[in-house]
């Protein structure tokens, strides 16, 4: 009986120490799982955060960004609004963005706390309007585009190095790169070919310089054919152009006073009809030959691209100063090689959040600071810029083509080196609202705000975003 009740009592021992091995096993995985992850109402609606899923857990995202680009207050050049080119060119464009996350814990030293991410991007931009090259008004080019398809894909890895605890913040590092899934190539219009408002010269001069300089181009080969510049403008008055050889009074020899002049006092001055540039033979060259959009406005890089980033966090309990609320900030920089004669350039983005439930665990209130430094982009090549030449002296001394009298202004065509159309820092002000009164789902509305202008190129003054994430 004695040996009985004594094998008895062995096995409830060992029952019971089986069970609390487990429940301490269970407890401290708990335990590293809140440290690792973070509550819903305290993650970030829009930057990064130190934090992982779960091992074995699944989540996805999607989110839509709706933002307009104007011409008279979100194009920049040295820093000041650039209206004299863009003034009448709009850009809209929407952003929806598909995540699938997944976290894994390979119960290896330094090979845990892990969380892999999959982004799909789509972008439609719609171009619209016209530009004034070099802020020539009354030059207007028909930029017009239209783009609508899937961007480069990117693959993340995320792992959580340091935990907050016995540490003043949780700390993470990720590793990503973009797949070449975009087109790079996407051009104006038609296959690269654009419109143009008929130029409305100030003077008699400059309008004799359309046809002067044309003529002078053919010869060269430098542009073009062998058509006047209003040529090839709109089929139902090419006769307009037509006429004798141009030494008998043909179209390159018309006078601009003449009845066929579009200049000042011409009987087609206000005429606006619209066709074909004339130059490079109708194709926009001002970012490739081929007549490309800028590299902003192109789904794609068309090369491989690479990710890396730090991320830092730390939540304050309900008793803190702050109450329940948390902080995170961090960097990532993006690296983007020249491909095919043009360079994106590197983008570093620079970020702090403070997030605070306001309403229990089911809305919180999210404030970001975004700072986005953007290289230079970079395109390899030469293109035509016009401007305005006002003659003097010297000009007449030295016979310089249209320098009659000084004072007279002359249409000039300089072949420059592709300049860059976009870089510099831009700063935002984020403020969200973050819903998590449904188990398992996130819902974040938010808007981000330009407050810092960059040197060069767009940057829009306002995007609005909507987020759903939902874990499994």
């Amino acid at each position: 009986m004695n040996i009985l009740l004594k094998k008895g009592s062995s096995q409830i021992g060992l029952i019971a120490c089986l069970v609390f091995l487990t429940l301490n096993i269970y407890a401290e995985e708990a335990n590293h799982a809140a440290k690792t992850s973070i509550l819903p109402p305290l993650k970030p609606a829009l930057v990064q955060h130190a934090y992982v899923l779960p091992p074995g857990k699944l989540a996805t995202s999607i989110a839509h960004r709706i933002t307009k680009i104007d011409g008279n207050g979100d194009f920049f050049k040295n820093g000041h609004v650039n209206e004299a080119v863009f003034k009448d060119l709009t850009v809209e464009r929407h952003f929806t963005d598909l995540s699938f996350f997944y976290g894994f814990d390979l119960k290896t030293k330094y090979l845990h706390d892990f969380t892999l991410r999959v982004n799909i991007p789509y972008l439609d931009s719609q171009v619209n309007g016209f530009m004034h090259p070099n802020g020539q008004q009354f030059l207007g080019l028909d930029v017009g585009a239209k783009t609508q398809e899937i961007g480069d894909v990117g693959v993340f890895l995320k792992k959580n190095v340091m935990s907050q605890g016995h540490n003043p913040f949780s700390w993470a590092i990720v590793g990503g790169m973009f797949l070449p899934t975009g087109h790079h190539n996407h051009k104006f219009n038609h296959n690269g070919q654009i419109m143009t408002k008929r130029p409305r010269p100030s003077n008699a001069t400059i309008a004799e310089g359309y046809d002067a300089l044309q003529t002078e181009n053919v010869a060269n080969g430098v542009w073009g054919d062998k058509r006047c510049f209003f040529h090839n403008f709109n089929l139902a008055h090419r006769s307009l152009c037509d006429g004798p050889a141009i030494g008998a009074g043909g179209a390159f020899g018309v006078s601009a006073a003449n009845q066929l002049s579009f200049s000042p006092g011409g009987s087609h001055f206000d005429q606006a009809y619209v066709g074909d540039f004339p130059f490079n033979n109708g194709t926009f060259g001002r970012f490739s030959e081929d007549g490309r959009l800028p590299s902003v406005l192109q789904p794609g890089t068309g090369k491989m691209s690479f990710l890396l980033g730090t991320f830092f966090s730390h939540q304050f309990d309900p008793n803190h100063l702050f109450g329940q609320s948390a902080v995170h900030f961090g960097l990532t920089h993006k690296f983007v090689s020249k491909y095919d004669g043009v360079d994106f350039g590197d983008t570093t983005t620079y970020f702090v959040s403070l997030v605070k439930p306001i309403y229990k665990n089911g809305l919180a209130i999210d404030l970001s600071l975004i700072g986005i430094d953007h290289e230079n982009d970079y395109y390899e090549g030469k293109n035509p810029q016009p401007s305005i030449h006002t003659c003097d002296t010297l000009d007449i001394d030295n016979s310089v083509e249209g320098c009659i009298n000084d004072g007279d202004d002359i249409l000039l065509f300089d072949l420059i080196d592709r300049p860059s159309f976009s870089g510099g820092f831009t700063g935002l002000i984020a403020p969200s609202i973050i819903v998590t009164s449904i188990p398992r789902l996130r819902l974040t509305l938010s808007g981000m705000f330009r407050v810092i202008e960059p040197d060069l190129g767009p940057a829009p003054a306002w995007t609005v975003r909507l987020g759903l994430g939902y874990r499994f």
